[in-house]
């Protein structure tokens, strides 16, 4: 459905998953060589977490996503999205704190990644935002 996720820069391409299985060693460690590029590991939690919402929309039709998917800036979105939703809440000052490395809050690599506040809700809603143009139009409306 799309040429490949790109993640910190490194692209895992689309045959990747077209010509090998999520149980073979060797699909496993073209992943983790992929994600080992990146130092942080809680922003590498980030990039899994959002490489597992983009999993789910294998069982939505979509014709084709087209290029390539950048893994980083869902990421860097769902952070925005949760920076907002703090600041309506009137939070300022250290709690806005960002990691200098990644550019991500720290109190989003703090927070859990269920919940209405969880990691994977501004992951989802940050996906959504990102591939809006290419999702179907009918079905339920996101809020």
């Amino acid at each position: 459905q799309c040429h490949g996720l790109s993640i910190d820069g490194y692209v895992l391409p689309s045959s990747t998953t077209r010509e090998m299985t999520p149980c073979e060693i060797k699909f496993a460690v073209h992943v983790e060589s992929v994600l080992n590029h990146v130092p942080q590991p809680e922003y590498r939690q980030l990039l899994v977490e959002a490489i597992l919402v983009l999993t789910f929309l294998s069982d939505i039709e979509v014709n084709s996503i087209g290029g390539i998917i950048h893994v980083d800036r869902i990421v860097h979105m769902a952070n925005d999205l949760f920076l907002q939703e703090l600041k309506s809440f009137g939070a300022t000052g250290s709690i806005l704190e960002k990691d200098a490395a990644t550019g991500i809050c720290h109190f989003f690599y703090d927070s859990a990644p269920s919940g209405a506040y969880g990691t994977m809700t501004y992951l989802t809603k940050a996906i959504i935002i990102y591939l809006h143009d290419f999702l179907p139009s009918t079905g339920c409306a996101m809020q």
